[in-house]
């Protein structure tokens, strides 16, 4: 339980900094747009409003239970499933890689002869 305590809250804070640079930049945007970002700051206030969003968001989920107990029901299903090892993920990769190239090759043949019947047909 506490090795899942540990990876709930790293992801947490993953999801707080990803809140931090959102909210920093559509603060950027609104506070360029009022012209509080061209005064000379020592620290920018989209930084701050960024900051105290992402913290907020932090103590946030980590106060809910529900977030708590969704995200450890998550982490537990992940640790039942069954990974593929290197060899079968090269496999696939290849196998995947091949049939791209294939469809490629097709949709390349079909827009070559459509355009060669169009420009037939609207400049002769």
């Amino acid at each position: 339980m506490q090795n899942i305590s540990k990876w709930v809250h790293l992801s947490f804070l993953a999801c707080a900094v990803l809140a931090w640079v959102f909210s920093r930049e559509i603060f950027l945007l609104g506070f360029d747009f009022i012209g509080w970002n061209r005064m000379n700051w020592i620290v920018p206030p989209s930084d701050i409003a960024g900051i105290l969003a992402g913290a907020v968001l932090f103590i946030t989920l980590l106060r809910s239970q529900k977030a708590t107990g969704f995200t450890e029901a998550a982490l537990a299903e992940l640790a039942k499933v069954t990974w593929p090892n290197p060899k079968e993920t090269g496999l696939s990769t290849g196998v995947v890689s091949v049939m791209v190239g294939i469809a490629t090759s097709f949709i390349l043949l079909f827009d070559t002869l459509w355009a060669q019947v169009a420009e037939r047909l609207l400049y002769r």
